[in-house]
């Protein structure tokens, strides 16, 4: 009994201790903030709240969903390298490359239906975004994604980015079900994280490659 006592009273401790962890926040320029500054700037349209937690502490951390910028050229070369071996297609230098990049959040789940009714799957969304501008399309997931039969894996070829090498580019935090990536020709890129549909593409890639 005095064993059993004791096992009780170190399982309430520890669940007490992580109850208690101090939750800090941070704003989307990675500095620290007051959890009412925190609260108040979050915009879905232009960040994302994602949490999680070490040790010791919970933190909360707004992460901007938008971004552009041009790449190192090694980078870029690296970048097209490794889309070339793991598709085992060369990458044509002188089209735009569209990625469209699932992640491993959420975990693998029993869904309500069999199939995914994303609309990024629609059979207009590649045919309109072709029109736009020379381009070149691929679909990569995460290398823990384990849902690749729910979102179309017989129609869809999605190709596994080994090492998380596109990840640790551009997404360097896991976000929910996907984001996609524009890049040109020249090494500049633009990237949308989270949930987005095809009309969001087809938008932001008729500004950006036109």
């Amino acid at each position: 009994m005095k064993t059993l006592n004791l096992i009780i009273f170190l399982l309430l401790t520890t669940q007490a201790f992580a109850q208690n962890k101090p939750m800090k926040y941070y704003g989307e320029n990675g500095r620290e903030v007051s959890e009412q500054v925190f609260f108040e700037s979050r915009n879905y349209s232009q960040n994302l709240d994602l949490y999680f937690e070490d040790d010791s502490t919970h933190y909360g951390l707004l992460v901007t969903r938008q971004n552009s910028g041009k790449l190192d050229q090694q980078v870029f070369e690296e970048l097209k390298a490794h889309l070339t071996q793991i598709s085992g297609k060369q990458v044509d230098a002188t089209k735009n490359i569209v990625v469209n990049y699932l992640t491993a959040f959420p975990e693998k789940i029993q869904p309500t239906t069999p199939k995914s009714a994303w609309n990024m799957f629609d059979k207009d969304y590649l045919r309109k975004l072709h029109k736009i501008a020379a381009i070149e399309q691929f679909w990569l997931n995460s290398p823990e994604a384990e849902n690749l039969a729910y979102y179309h894996k017989n129609s869809i070829n999605w190709i596994e980015d080994k090492g998380s090498h596109f990840q640790k580019v551009f997404f360097p935090y896991e976000v929910g079900v996907g984001n996609f990536v524009l890049l040109k020709p020249d090494g500049q890129f633009y990237y949308y994280l989270g949930e987005h549909g095809k009309q969001e593409v087809w938008e932001k890639a008729q500004k950006y490659f036109k």
